[in-house]
């Protein structure tokens, strides 16, 4: 899983552009593939919670907005003159919300923004990424959850689980559509303890969803058959993996970390 072996030519190390690569797991990602010889751009709105890799390039931006993802691109393409990986990886939490939590004013504008980040985000970021991953014979990889599968008892809302669950379709079209030129997979973690923020209510107001870790930590010990809590520097190799020439057979494909959920 050396950047030698993930499509680049001539020896050139290949190029990894990660959406929220700024904290939680798109951070962890954004090192491991720097820590493999990769070179890195980050599409994010905040700051990093550590510094990043040296010679990372930050693009700060909203993956909802096409120039920000147009922006993330041609700074890997100024900088580094190609863009081998595409993660979309950058999203947001409805904090458990259910259908009759809210007035409904409030949970259409809860609704409009996970859909917003965790979809159309995703959408724009392949759209934005397409015409340079297939000069290089690339790929993309997408983080999506539990909650793209399951719909109670891992603290997904209506919309999470709504957004979770139509981006478990958008990694299969994208991966019908852009066959045979770029492959697309995705890995959908469960019991992961992140910097992933929800939104709180109406409006830009956001909160962190770990905010007291230990008693979610007990509930997902208990919850996954393995009894495991993963941390995001655990998951991070599967991204590479879906990058490198042994996944080379894999597209539409979705590697599944969450403790044995899908076996409950």
């Amino acid at each position: 899983m050396s950047a030698q072996g993930s499509g680049a030519t001539g020896g050139t190390s290949p190029v990894v552009l990660v959406t929220g690569g700024c904290s939680g797991i798109g951070l962890a990602v954004v090192e491991d593939f720097a820590a493999h010889g990769y070179r890195v751009v980050v599409l994010d709105q905040e700051e990093p919670g550590r510094p990043l890799p040296a010679g990372a390039t930050a693009v700060r931006g909203d993956v909802c907005s096409v120039r920000d993802n147009e922006r993330a691109v041609a700074a890997a393409l100024d900088r580094f003159g190609r863009l081998d990986v595409f993660v979309g990886n950058a999203g947001i939490h409805d904090a458990g919300t259910r259908l009759r939590d809210l007035p409904a004013e409030k949970l259409a504008e809860v609704a409009r923004k996970v859909l917003d980040v965790d979809v159309v985000g995703y959408m724009l970021g392949a759209r934005a990424a397409a015409d340079a991953l297939e000069r290089t014979g690339g790929c993309m990889v997408f983080t999506l959850s539990d909650a793209s599968f399951l719909v109670s008892g891992n603290g997904a809302g209506l919309a999470y689980a709504a957004a979770k669950h139509a981006a478990l379709g958008l990694v299969r079209h994208l991966a019908a559509d852009l066959a045979p030129g770029i492959r697309v997979n995705a890995v959908a973690p469960g019991g992961v303890v992140t910097g992933l923020r929800a939104v709180a209510g109406p409006g830009p107001a956001i909160r962190p969803v770990f905010a007291d870790p230990e008693p979610i930590v007990r509930t997902i010990r208990e919850f996954n058959p393995l009894g495991v809590v993963m941390e995001p520097s655990q998951l991070a190799p599967l991204y590479r993996f879906l990058a490198s020439p042994q996944a080379a057979g894999m597209t539409g494909e979705v590697l599944r970390p969450d403790g044995g959920l899908s076996v409950r």
